[in-house]
């Protein structure tokens, strides 16, 4: 994978259509455009091996709690923030060689320098790929049902230590 590159870009890159080609051809069109009041940045992820676009990820910076129409969750006092992520994907070609999981991790780096508290994502019940990716990757598992979609879940990836006085791999032994 030394050939994979994961860049940040902007709608104004010199590729961004051929980017939105991809975007068109894995159906996420939708989850690339979308913004609300509640977002405070946009993020876009690009996977790169060789010249070719293999993968994407988009991710926004939200406080916790708006989009779910609840009040923002704060400790001390201050708001907390997500790195939610609305958009991903990899080319077929591309699938089982690792870029979705470099692309997750990208994101979760990103979302610890803009000093987000976690990253979380929605996957529906028939992305069992997606789903096997953040278990291996140690996210949590909340179950959501939406419409007819009963498999459904939200990930979350806390980004922050502190909350236990010991280190991570220890956790569970901690009421």
């Amino acid at each position: 994978m030394a050939d994979l590159v994961i860049e940040e870009w902007g709608p104004t890159h010199p590729r961004w259509d051929e980017l939105l080609t991809v975007v068109a051809e894995l159906q996420q069109t939708r989850w690339l455009t979308d913004r609300y009041d509640w977002h405070r940045s946009s993020h876009f992820l690009v996977a790169i091996r060789g010249n070719a676009i293999t993968g994407f990820l988009r991710f926004v910076t939200q406080t916790i709690g708006p989009d779910a129409e609840c009040g923002p969750v704060s400790l001390d006092g201050v708001a907390l923030l997500e790195a939610k992520i609305l958009a991903f994907g990899v080319l077929p070609v591309y699938r089982r060689q690792g870029i979705g999981r470099a692309l997750q991790e990208a994101c979760v780096r990103r979302a610890a320098q803009l000093n987000c508290y976690q990253v979380r994502s929605h996957s529906s019940g028939d992305n069992i790929a997606n789903h096997q990716l953040k278990l291996a990757m140690g996210f949590g598992v909340h179950p959501i049902i939406r419409g007819d979609d009963r498999r459904g879940v939200y990930f979350v990836l806390p980004l922050r230590e502190g909350v236990w006085d010991t280190p991570t791999s220890n956790r569970t032994t901690k009421p």
